[in-house]
């Protein structure tokens, strides 16, 4: 059985991170997993469901410590299994989700970028 990937839609820094963490995640796990925005689910949870995703299958992935995609799952009566947070893949200290005004973030490393995929990689298992 897959399980469900449910990605939070953080913006700025954070947001740009879980983008090319999931442009690595994702090729190399696609056979075990179906990704959705946690956006998308929070207004239709049908999703799930017609996926075939067991909810007790899902995996939450939050760009910050406010765990805003497991909030979501939760409003729409579903729990996650498990839950990775781009804090704990970086020990600096990043900005918070914002309004991108900016398209240019220096500061991100490619060790950062792994270290998340890791985190989401160890949380299939």
């Amino acid at each position: 059985m897959r399980k469900g990937v449910i990605v939070c839609g953080a913006n700025g820094e954070r947001g740009l991170m879980i983008e090319r963490a999931i442009e690595i995640f994702s090729p190399r796990n696609l056979n075990r997993i179906i990704q959705f925005s946690a956006c998308t689910v929070g207004t239709t949870p049908m999703l799930i469901s017609m996926s075939g995703i067991d909810p007790a299958h899902m995996i939450a992935v939050n760009g910050c410590r406010n765990n805003c995609c497991d909030r979501i799952l939760e409003k729409a009566g579903m729990k996650a299994e498990r839950s990775v947070v781009l804090d704990d893949a970086t020990e600096r200290k990043l900005s918070p989700c914002q309004f991108t005004s900016q398209w240019d973030f220096p500061d991100i490393k490619q060790e950062e970028i792994e270290a998340f995929v890791r985190l989401m990689e160890n949380a299939l298992d």
